[in-house]
């Protein structure tokens, strides 16, 4: 006897009722109202994140372009500053080469005279 009394609880199952089934639904839909709300909050700071680092990268594109006119500027006072060395260079050169044939012909006068 025992044995039928827990087969037969066993089978027992409650059947739904209309009213169970709708408050099932109400539950589900307010539980998807909150999460499309939590999302659309994370959503919102997601945007607000990505407006801050656009605006942060405008920035650093104008500086960008600023150190860009000023690599520019210094490449020209660097073209301009090698071409006053190469002048410079040559002139001390030419005057290297002007003292030594004088160097020589003093040693040489000097030879004659001693």
């Amino acid at each position: 006897m025992l044995f039928t009394m827990k087969r037969n609880e066993r089978k027992k199952t409650v059947s739904p009722t209309l009213g169970g089934v709708v408050k099932s639904v109400q539950d589900l839909t307010l539980a998807v109202q909150s999460g499309f709300k939590h999302m659309e909050a994370r959503f919102d700071g997601v945007e607000n994140r990505l407006g801050g680092v656009e605006g942060r990268l405008g920035e650093v594109e104008q500086e960008l372009r600023g150190v860009s006119r000023r690599v520019g500027s210094l490449e020209e006072k660097v073209e301009d500053m090698d071409e006053t060395l190469s002048a410079v260079a040559k002139a001390v050169d030419k005057d290297a080469v002007t003292i030594l044939d004088h160097e020589r012909r003093i040693v040489k006068l000097e030879k004659v005279r001693a």
